[in-house]
């Protein structure tokens, strides 16, 4: 499962929560590569971040993260502490059957936004860790759709075949020839979708 085949829609939530919470918002997936974000991070999009960096240890420990710059010891090891205009940041994980996809971010980049996370940390952690739920869940219910669509596709196949060649032993035998298995499985088949 793959974050990269639902980007619009993350990027809209991205947007939708950096609206409501006046900070920019980011997601980059197991491979820290960024594919939305607001404000500082819409340029960046789809730009490889750094290893060392907290998301990465996000994806580590599966643990949601809060940073402060100043206090955090990843911040003081952090090859982009330079440059990096980051004052606070809640990073959660987003997560699907026990699988890590990515993280979800909100940043602080004004003393103001950072003392707005630091006083609801733990409300603001939640509801970034529910975002990534809404996610994992977008995610998991277009998979689902996909194989309940294949599934379809399979039973509509058996069912023509059947009209073709038949219901007798016969005419299974030549609907599993015609559809390339073997005729215990197109009984396994015949039983699962209900066709008799």
């Amino acid at each position: 499962m793959n974050l990269n085949n639902i980007t619009n829609y993350i990027q809209s939530i991205c947007e939708n929560i950096s609206n409501v919470l006046d900070v920019d918002v980011t997601l980059v997936t197991n491979d820290l590569t960024r594919i939305a974000g607001t404000g500082v991070f819409k340029s960046k999009i789809g730009e490889s971040i750094n290893e060392d960096s907290a998301y990465s240890e996000v994806l580590k420990t599966g643990e949601s993260y809060l940073i402060v710059k100043e206090l955090d010891e990843k911040c003081s090891n952090c090859t982009s502490r330079a440059f990096c205009k980051e004052l606070a940041d809640i990073c959660t994980p987003v997560s699907l059957e026990g699988e890590i996809l990515g993280v979800l971010g909100i940043a602080a980049f004004s003393e103001e936004q950072k003392n707005n996370l630091l006083t609801k940390d733990k409300e603001l952690t939640q509801f970034v860790k529910s975002m990534s739920d809404l996610i994992s869940f977008k995610l998991y219910d277009m998979y689902d759709q996909e194989i309940k669509t294949m599934s379809s596709v399979e039973k509509e196949t058996i069912e023509k075949a059947i009209k073709k060649y038949g219901n007798n032993t016969e005419g299974m035998k030549k609907v599993a020839e015609a559809l390339s298995i073997g005729i215990a499985t197109l009984y396994r088949k015949v039983k699962k979708y209900n066709l008799r």
